[in-house]
């Protein structure tokens, strides 16, 4: 009898010892939180993949250039091509092409990708899944979020990409990147949401960060959430680290598309001022329990901010009835704004509190 408790015992430790291994060891992160009980399934991309890829086009693009000087490179889109120039007047007479991603938006032709990978363009040229190849013109662009609406004439019935809502993005769930990385053709990586309203000064302060592969040519691709639905268009930001990845939310792809007919540009709201957030020893002396607020570093000359009379070291605590947490907050709500909105801001100057009003301008594009 007791032999036969030991083994079983034995056999009990070897069990618990072996989930333990698989747990902590194994490759397949999603494996472990299966085994862990905090996840049912690791999620099952094949039909996902079938489902969305079709919708998923690759986008190059040629560029007549003025060659630079000797020894100068050149940055087309996604790739960096070394051009010997004889000096800089003369024309390249081959163009240069960049490859790059996009989706899909719906079947007349309207294809979606960044801003930036069809900037300067004097040919676009659109691969379908089916193979064929479309010339495309920019419909509509969005320079602030980087983001251009390109038409093609379909050459067959196309499957278009569904719009996902990005507000409901949450931390931690299942994300997957379709594109066109290196020019390898579709190409497919998986990830979590890593974070949301990311800022890298590159003029969108609300983007998506991801750690599914995000490399040059993904750029102008979608990333889907696991509903199939686009929820953001990937972006390529040069960042030191790997596993960081951006993408634009969904939310701006139909703020794009929305545009009026006669307009071709997404304008966004201007202030016109340089700030700084304030660090926990100046909320201190200003008798706050924490930092909030920003101060205004630099006002810009003839700007929206100018005219209003903000001026250097105001505090501005409160714009159009939201108290302000630091420059990130105040940036987002001024470029949420449209040109000509008149948008109060509560200030605190050489320790008083003032009522200014902004009538809001137009960003430079």
């Amino acid at each position: 009898m007791l032999s036969r408790r030991y083994g079983r015992a034995d056999i009990a430790v070897k069990i618990t010892l072996l989930s333990f291994f698989i747990v902590f060891f194994c490759s397949s992160d999603c494996l472990a939180r299966a085994i862990l009980g905090r996840e049912t399934a690791c999620p099952n991309l094949v039909d996902l993949v079938q489902e969305v890829s079709p919708s998923v086009v690759n986008i190059s693009i040629e560029k007549h250039i003025l060659e630079p000087a000797e020894g100068k490179r050149h940055l087309s889109g996604d790739r960096r091509h070394f051009i010997k120039g004889r000096g800089n007047k003369s024309c390249n007479s081959e163009p240069l092409d960049s490859l790059a991603s996009g989706f899909v938006f719906n079947e007349s032709g309207l294809i979606v990708t960044n801003a930036h990978v069809v900037e300067g363009a004097s040919r676009i040229l659109v691969k379908l899944s089916s193979g064929k190849i479309c010339l495309a013109k920019v419909v509509k662009i969005h320079p602030k979020m980087d983001l251009a609406l390109l038409k093609i004439k379909p050459p067959h019935s196309l499957t278009r990409a569904h719009l996902g809502d990005s507000s409901d993005i949450k931390v931690g769930q299942w994300v997957l990147a379709i594109g066109n990385p290196f020019g390898l053709g579709t190409s497919v990586s998986q990830g979590i949401v890593s974070g949301t309203s990311r800022f890298i000064h590159v003029g969108a302060s609300d983007l998506i960060q991801t750690d599914a592969s995000i490399n040059p040519g993904n750029s102008g691709g979608p990333l889907f959430n696991m509903a199939g639905e686009v929820i953001g268009v990937n972006t390529l930001v040069m960042v030191t680290g790997k596993g960081i990845g951006f993408s634009i939310p969904s939310k701006y792809v139909m703020e794009l598309v929305n545009l009026p007919s006669q307009r071709r540009h997404v304008f966004r709201g201007w202030l016109g001022v340089y700030v700084s957030d304030m660090t926990t020893n100046q909320a201190r002396t200003l008798g706050m329990s924490e930092p909030r607020g920003t101060f205004v570093d630099e006002v810009l000359q003839a700007s929206p901010a100018y005219k209003a009379g903000l001026r250097v070291r105001d505090l501005v605590v409160d714009a159009g009835g939201k108290q302000i947490r630091n420059g990130r907050h105040l940036a987002r709500i001024v470029a949420n704004s449209q040109p000509g909105d008149r948008i109060r801001m509560n200030i605190i100057r050489a320790g008083k509190p003032r009522t200014l009003e902004v009538i809001i301008g137009e960003a430079p594009q």
